[in-house]
């Protein structure tokens, strides 16, 4: 019944709009969005220039190009929040900071936007690292970002690394001890004095949906202790496979 209502043509047009520049793994232009969607450039460039001032696009001022904006970001995180293994992991991650005095976070993987920031719980006695919400994480220097890499097949790391980045051997290699081991670690990259400890959690067909992390100044891990950290954040893992597979 719904498809018979009326509704409006052009806030339509511009969710076509939305739809194919934020599923797009790069940014259109304006050409490509109108030949895309049939549309004349004229009239796709007056829906483009009302979605970049609500803040659901934004234009590359160097290459004229678009891709998502600030709101639409907002938008999907807002959907996140009320995901019920989102939840479960803001519970345990917040204790799990408390506990060790450390900063702990988890991630999912967004094609427009990366490795994204979900959910950022800052203990108390840090100081702000500019670390937020939303965040896309590198691939190459983040604990987090390497984690999903690890686990990613040739082609996929094509399309979100440069050839050269991809062909050096140590990353390589480093991606496959990360598959290995179960966990991802880094020290003094991408912040000097801060190590970070990162696990990842698993779906029913071992694809993985997130990702959960542990950062602090470096001192505060201590060997004997390192093991028991990642102990815990394994085990939240396994409870947010178990929601996620239910």
């Amino acid at each position: 019944m719904t498809n018979h209502q009326r509704g409006i043509q052009t806030v339509e047009l511009a969710g076509d709009i939305l739809k194919l520049v934020c599923g797009s793994k790069r940014a259109l232009s304006l050409s490509e969005i109108a030949e895309t969607l049939e549309m004349s450039p004229g009239s796709a460039y007056k829906y483009l220039i009302s979605l970049l001032r609500t803040g659901l696009l934004k234009r590359n001022d160097s290459t004229l190009e678009y891709e998502a904006g600030p709101l639409s970001l907002r938008l999907g995180l807002s959907k996140i929040k009320h995901d019920d293994m989102l939840a479960h992991a803001r519970n345990t991650l917040t204790h799990l900071a408390e506990k060790y005095q450390l900063n702990a976070f988890a991630s999912m993987w967004s094609d427009l936007n990366g490795a994204t920031v979900v959910f950022y719980k800052e203990y108390g006695g840090f100081f702000n690292l500019g670390f937020r919400l939303g965040m896309r994480l590198s691939l190459l220097n983040t604990t987090t970002g390497r984690l999903f890499a690890a686990y990613m097949n040739a082609t996929q790391l094509a399309d979100y690394l440069d050839h050269d980045d991809i062909k050096q051997s140590d990353y390589i290699n480093v991606l496959q001890e990360i598959r290995i081991q179960g966990y991802s670690t880094l020290s003094d990259i991408p912040t000097p004095g801060f190590t970070s400890y990162a696990v990842p959690v698993f779906d029913c067909d071992q694809n993985i949906v997130m990702t959960l992390t542990a950062f602090g100044s470096s001192e505060r891990f201590v060997q004997g202790g390192i093991q028991t950290l990642l102990d815990e954040l394994n085990q939240i893992a396994a409870e947010l496979k178990g929601q996620n597979n239910g």
